[in-house]
């Protein structure tokens, strides 16, 4: 619960959506970078690319979950 207000704090303490959404995309990159780092690490392959590989599939998420939002709520 507390990862999920890490990405969510900006909407709650800036007034600007859009400045928001850029940053609490920054914050979510370098969380998925690190979890796949850490992934990486636990499981024997080379960390640089369980970092990139996690940041790449996440990011690809998150892209499409933002595009069906934006088209189902306008």
């Amino acid at each position: 619960m507390v990862g999920g207000l890490l990405p969510l704090s900006p909407y709650m303490l800036l007034d600007s959506t859009q400045q928001a959404l850029v940053i609490s995309a920054c914050i979510t990159g370098v969380a998925l970078a690190g979890f796949g780092w850490l992934k990486a690490k636990a499981t024997g392959l080379p960390a640089t690319r369980g970092a990139v590989q996690t940041l790449f599939i996440g990011g690809l998420a998150a892209s499409v979950a933002y595009m069906v939002a934006k088209l189902v709520g306008g």
